[in-house]
């Protein structure tokens, strides 16, 4: 019985290793082929660069829904992760942790430390996506958003990318 058990122990951890590179791959791939920071497209957001990345994601899901994976949200996450780090580099700051970030030391579902500069970019993205999107915007929102697009500008990140 002990044997068997550390059969299983070493098959559970090589198949996280798997799993990591192949996650890793395949987000160097997609920044490749995908539209730059794909990784910051919402289910909401429309556009024609969106839509490339709604369907690498719909076929993804479809291939772990084949696999019977019981939630592809989860790895779509991952693989955005590593998108962004693979473009990005990784940082780790004191800040706010997040689920489901693994790495091959800590296996899937570790919790990890998401940078500062991270959690900034993605929650400005998104206000600079919600205000590009509205028809009519009151004028102290919009002079907010110019301090959202220089927010952005000064972390590196070129507006003309991001599509609201």
């Amino acid at each position: 019985m002990e044997n068997n058990i550390q059969a299983l122990r070493v098959e559970v951890a090589n198949s996280a290793v798997s799993v990591y590179g192949a996650m890793r791959r395949y987000a160097e791939a997609l920044c490749e082929t995908l539209p730059a920071d794909w990784f910051f497209v919402e289910r909401s957001d429309k556009g024609k660069n969106e839509e490339k990345v709604h369907e690498e994601k719909k076929a993804l899901f479809a291939e772990l829904k084949k696999v019977g994976h019981s939630n592809p949200s989860t790895i779509w996450a991952r693989v955005r992760q590593y998108g962004h780090e693979h473009v990005y580099g990784s940082q780790t700051e004191e800040g706010a942790t997040a689920e489901g970030e693994g790495s091959k030391e800590d296996g899937p579902g570790a919790r990890h430390t998401r940078s500062l500069k991270l959690r900034f970019i993605e929650e400005l993205t998104t206000l600079y996506k919600a205000g590009k999107r509205e028809d009519a915007i009151a004028d102290d929102v919009n002079r907010a958003l110019t301090y959202v697009s220089s927010a952005l500008a000064e972390l590196g990140i070129d507006l003309t990318s991001i599509e609201a």
